[in-house]
């Protein structure tokens, strides 16, 4: 069975990934482009959550 997570960002904005890379790939870009900051790989893994559908 493949790993399905999300993270949430504070504005309320929800990253769907299958793999902690895509999760970390999403979550910065969203970051980056709406919010104009950078998040680290650490704090996306660490408040990310394992889906369950």
């Amino acid at each position: 069975m493949q790993k399905h997570m999300h993270w949430q960002c504070e504005c309320g904005h929800v990253v769907h990934a299958n793999s902690d890379d895509e999760m970390v790939r999403k979550a910065q870009e969203h970051v980056k482009t709406v919010h104009g900051k950078d998040i680290a790989r650490a704090d996306v893994l660490k408040t990310a959550r394992e889906a369950h559908h």
